[in-house]
């Protein structure tokens, strides 16, 4: 009876998953995220004796608490998993300030997530592109509820209901696979209880900020709990005004996001759960400006100054995003393995819309839409139980569609700049595909007492298409000329990835392990410049070692990680007059350190820092736009340069974070303090090593007092400092002229928070 109802859940299974496809056409945990195997060994003398899994709210001897990852697709302990982890629960990211993406750098250094024009940039270990065109995906992976975000359109969202944030550094291309050359992120969110419970908070904030958001779970019926979790912020006031207009920018107007939850014990060994997710935001945060005291050539300009979020432009910023989407996971364990499957399908739409010349004068603009919608399926197979061997293995599809219904940039008000082309609008159309399909394995062995050898591959084919791709220019006159006919091209490209490892556990506290790790990033087109030919596949080799260790009974964790990479035909942003490309020639060597420390000084004192030293050097890099400042203003534009030699983009030589958190009663109720700093060396902007981002120091602080049972208020500032640091920056080309432009992240906020559990 139980093989036969085996069979008939491993049916149901597999006939959910065919019908969500054809259907198509989403530190320091304090729950363990839903996992593939029910018996995965989180802690081995804990499994020896029966006990459950911990949680961030279990400790040890009173220490510092243990955390569940999933980095290897079962539930581990994170000091046990040979692989370097920055992870942060939703208590570090409350303390911190921490409400999106782009804020996580404060608590783990070497991650930068800058932005252009509302496509999310992410970089980690100087690993990472300036590159924002359809199809385009990056090259640190975005994983939310185990569900791969392909578009960086869609990978800028706020936070809503978060367990906890783990950042796996170094290649994935075993178990993640493709476009995780440089790790991953992986965003879980709190699973519903049988217990009604919830929680809601108001938040108000200089510049008019008003955020609210709102949480509650319980029981539907005896197996079924569900969740539903909302997040709405809003800015009356901009960081800035345009000096043109007098309209504020660098404002939220909306942001909405919404989420729920179901989960369902089916019988003793199955367990299903269903997300749905969606979010709306506009906002001008995509405003961009020439820097004060740049020069600007003619014909545009004049110069000006104002504070740097201020800008001086004819045209508005503006970034719409409305992104949604849907998953079911399916648990079933069948003894010695579990299976899991995991089905999803997302649809992003997206315009923005921008100053091309960042100056009053009526120049370029670009008004660009982007449609987006993936569906995925994995199939993962895990062992169970003890022994000296555990092993994963599974099956990965993956369908992708990035379309420009239009692309346009614009010149207006052509007499005024008499050097300009005879054209008022150039728009480019392309519908680009992405098939993907992979099959993956990977294995421990534990060899002799303590010691452990890992080893997996991965095979992947895929093949990336353009369709209906053509450029067209509308002259002054009203004519029309096709620049670029319509046509459509494919390209495949199959890659086999590994991960080879040994780890040894020297005592119950400390664990040593060293690493062989191949990622690989498939090639594409360049949709937004349809001249310019595909680009290839890059390939990442990743050799590392480290230690991972806790002392004085768990009240400190020490973890050290070395990394060397050796990085090939690397894809990175290059300048076309009009439009973004990818250039394909470079190679690199990029090797660094970095250590982890968290001390528990008392009970009711904790310190946290995290420290990243880096180098990066462009071993070879012909053929590439060089920038040099011209006297009459702005730069050169040099098409065929060299930047071989030159530093490797977005790699500062430090990186350093520490706060210091104190909670305590002694008041009477609770209360706390948080105190947290980031430090960065600085970095270049792009391959030419012309524009740098100098130094800064970025301080946060926090105090809170719960004045009554489960109501808290705090008190809150970032960039207390008010230090000036670009989302994005570096040369946009005019054809052989270009300016130094740049986007800022935010200034000084501060505000009160009140926040109510039940």
């Amino acid at each position: 009876m139980k093989a036969h109802n085996s069979r008939f859940r491993i049916h149901m299974i597999t006939s959910v998953c065919a019908a969500a496809l054809c259907c198509h056409g989403a530190a320091y945990a304090q729950t363990a995220a839903p996992v593939a195997s029910p018996k995965a060994d989180v802690n081995s003398d804990q499994a020896a004796s029966g006990a459950a899994s911990p949680t961030a709210a279990d400790s040890i001897n009173e220490g510092l608490a243990e955390i569940v990852v999933t980095a290897q697709k079962r539930a581990e302990n994170v000091q046990k998993v040979p692989i370097s982890i920055a992870v942060v629960t939703s208590d570090d990211l409350a303390a911190a300030g921490i409400t999106n993406t782009q804020s996580l750098k404060m608590l783990a250094p070497g991650l930068e997530i800058q932005s252009n024009n509302g496509f999310a940039l992410p970089i980690l270990r100087g690993v990472g592109s300036k590159v924002f065109i359809a199809g385009f995906e990056p090259a640190l992976a975005t994983y939310v509820d185990d569900v791969y975000y392909a578009t960086p359109t869609g990978n800028l969202f706020s936070f809503n209901n978060i367990s906890q944030v783990e950042v796996l550094k170094g290649p994935q291309g075993t178990l993640f696979g493709r476009n995780a050359t440089d790790g991953l992120i992986q965003v879980k969110t709190k699973d519903p209880t049988q217990t009604f419970s919830g929680n809601g908070s108001v938040t108000y904030g200089n510049y008019e900020t008003f955020r609210t958001s709102g949480y509650m779970t319980g029981g539907v019926t005896d197996n079924v709990a569900a969740d539903f979790a909302v997040n709405f912020d809003t800015q009356g006031q901009g960081y800035g005004t345009d000096l043109t207009t007098g309209k504020d920018v660098y404002k939220v107007d909306h942001d909405l996001s919404l989420r729920s939850k179901w989960i369902a014990q089916l019988d003793e060994d199955t367990k299903a759960r269903l997300i749905l997710d969606y979010f709306d935001t506009r906002n001008s945060m995509n405003a961009t400006r020439v820097p004060v005291g740049s020069t600007i050539p003619a014909p545009y300009g004049p110069t000006y100054g104002g504070k740097p979020w201020d800008i001086a432009s004819d045209v508005q910023p503006l970034v719409t995003t409305k992104a949604g989407g849907v998953s079911l996971r399916v648990d079933q364990d069948e003894g010695a393995v579990s299976i899991a499957s995991v089905t999803a399908y997302r649809r992003t739409a997206f315009l923005t819309l921008y100053d091309f010349d960042y100056t009053p004068t009526r120049g370029r603009y670009g008004d660009v839409a982007q449609n987006d919608w993936q569906v995925s399926q994995e199939l993962q197979v895990l062992s169970n139980g003890g022994g000296p061997l555990t092993w994963v293995a599974g099956l990965y599809y993956f369908r992708a569609n990035s379309t420009y219904p239009y692309a346009d940039i614009g010149f207006l008000g052509p007499s005024a700049l008499p050097t300009v082309p005879p054209t008022v609008l150039t728009d480019t159309i392309s519908s680009n595909d992405t098939n993907s399909l992979a099959g993956f394995g990977q294995a421990t062995l534990e060899i002799l007492p303590g010691l452990k050898l890992t080893g997996g591959l991965r095979y992947t084919s895929e093949s990336k298409s353009i369709s209906d791709a053509m450029t067209t220019a509308t002259h002054i006159d009203g004519s029309l000329k096709t620049t670029i006919p319509n046509f459509s091209a494919s390209q495949a490209y199959d890659k086999i990835t590994y991960r080879a490892a040994v780890d040894y556990q020297a005592t119950h506290d400390i664990l040593l392990y060293a690493s062989d790790n191949r990622g690989f990033k498939s090639g594409g087109f360049n949709s937004s410049v349809l001249q310019i030919p595909a680009y290839k596949p890059e390939v990442l080799d990743d050799y590392e070692g480290g230690f991972k260790s806790t002392w004085l009974d768990h009240r400190i964790k020490f973890n050290a990680d070395m990394f060397y990479y050796d990085y090939q035909n690397i894809q990175v942003n290059e300048l076309i007059n009009g439009g973004t490309g990818v250039a394909n020639g470079a190679r690199a060597t990029i090797y660094g350190l970095e250590t982890e420390l968290e001390f528990e000084l008392t009970h009711e004192l904790s310190l946290q820092t995290g420290f990243q030293s880096l180098h990066g050097k462009y071993d070879s890099f012909p053929d590439i736009v060089i920038g040099k400042p011209r006297a009459a203003g702005g730069y050169s534009i040099n098409p065929v340069g060299n930047a071989t030699g030159n530093t490797t983009i977005f790699s500062p030589t430090s990186t350093v974070s520490a706060s210091l958190a104190y909670d305590t009663s002694r008041f009477g109720n609770r209360a706390g303090a948080n105190v947290g700093v980031y430090y960065n060396s600085g970095y270049f902007q792009d391959p030419d090593n012309v524009i740098r981002q100098p130094s800064y120091v970025l301080l946060t602080a926090s105090v809170h007092y719960e004045i009554s049972d489960g109501t808290k208020v705090s008190l809150w500032g970032n960039n207390l400092t008010d230090a000036v640091v670009t989302n994005i920056g570096g040369l946009q080309s005019f054809g052989a002229t270009g300016v130094n432009r740049a986007n800022y992240a935010p200034p000084r906020t501060f505000g009160v928070t009140v926040d109510k559990s039940f």
